[in-house]
């Protein structure tokens, strides 16, 4: 499956990216065509770093927007903040 392949490169450039802590890619079981991929980054200026240079390195960026291609809605790209529960 192409879009999984995608997502597997991204998910292998984000555990790259200085300052991330962990990569997890997730796919669904009922549709098995969703996925859901997540990287914790150490901080809020790493995060910063590294989508810096999504858009400034063509060959970064480029995996993100191959998806755009095979799905029927843009994919939901969001910023969580992880807070401890006491």
């Amino acid at each position: 499956m192409e879009g999984l392949e995608i997502l597997e490169r991204h998910a292998a450039v984000l555990r790259t990216a200085e300052g991330c802590e962990s990569v997890w890619l997730g796919r669904g079981q009922h549709p098995a065509t969703e996925f859901v991929l997540i990287a914790a980054f150490r901080d809020e200026a790493a995060l910063q770093r590294f989508e810096g240079r999504l858009r400034s390195d063509p060959n970064l960026g480029s995996l993100s927007f191959s998806l755009l291609r095979l799905t029927k809605q843009p994919p939901e790209m969001t910023q969580y903040e992880v807070v401890p529960i006491e």
